[in-house]
């Protein structure tokens, strides 16, 4: 995140106009939802919902304004684009915990390797984007239900040795998509994420993150992911809720010619 030269503070104290690095895009030229909902939360006390209601541009100035029941809101100067409100902390438990070998070949059976769709390009799960997170969830050979990609985080997402909240929440965002949709090829987006940090995570862990689906609606998903420690501790967990798309054949087909 970045903030202009010409940076101004309203009546909230908070800094504005608010910028999102163009690099950090879920769709093309658009922001991943863990990204911008982990910037969003921290104004909101770092344990947050984040209810993404439009699409948020990149690079493109953007205003942030807190309403007296401290419900943060996002905007473009014409609508609201995200809303975040502080919850309360928790913990959100895999049913397993896989191996740092058994989350490497999850992520080489993502089954989207090689095709062309809406989040080819994300920043967080892109299998060919060579400054992303590498956080491609497949899913796991013990149980197809539950995703698993491993998470080794760079040096670009972090800050004096220190990975960024907002890098955190992307990497929490794609592994929860639902492992289903994931199979059939199914395409959702992210409706809202709720997520807590135990802890900081530094520059040069070995993390795991697991994603599993709690259930299912006509075309909502709710489901859970955890990043796991070496020791198998969770440092950071989110509740998320994808819907998916009506669409199917003409999300695919703009994403090919895209």
């Amino acid at each position: 995140m970045k903030t202009s030269d010409t940076t101004t503070t309203i009546r909230t104290g908070l800094p504005n106009p608010v910028w999102l690095d163009p690099r950090t895009n879920g769709p093309r030229g658009r922001s991943n939802g863990g990204f911008v909902a982990g910037m969003l939360a921290e104004l909101a006390g770092g344990t947050a919902t984040v209810r993404l209601l439009e699409s948020v541009p990149l690079d493109a100035p953007l205003t942030v304004r807190r309403s007296r029941y401290d419900r943060y809101t996002l905007s473009d100067g014409r609508r609201a684009l995200a809303t975040a409100v502080g919850v309360n902390p928790f913990t959100e438990v895999p049913p397993v915990i896989p191996t740092m070998d058994e989350a490497l070949a999850a992520r080489d059976a993502h089954p989207f390797h090689g095709v062309r769709h809406l989040l080819s390009d994300c920043v967080v799960c892109g299998p060919d984007r060579a400054d992303g997170l590498h956080v491609t969830p497949g899913p796991l050979d013990s149980d197809p239900s539950v995703l698993a990609t491993p998470f080794v985080p760079h040096e670009r997402d972090t800050i004096s040795g220190v990975v960024t909240p907002s890098t955190v929440w992307g990497a929490l965002d794609c592994p929860s998509y639902p492992a289903a949709a994931l199979l059939r090829g199914r395409l959702c987006l992210l409706g809202s994420i709720t997520a807590h940090r135990h802890r900081d995570i530094e520059l040069g862990e070995e993390l795991i993150v697991v994603g599993w689906t709690r259930s299912e609606g006509n075309r909502s998903r709710h489901t859970s992911s955890a990043l796991i420690d070496g020791d198998g501790r969770v440092v950071a967990s989110a509740r998320a809720v994808w819907v998916e798309l009506r669409h199917q054949i003409l999300a695919k087909l703009i994403a090919r010619w895209s």
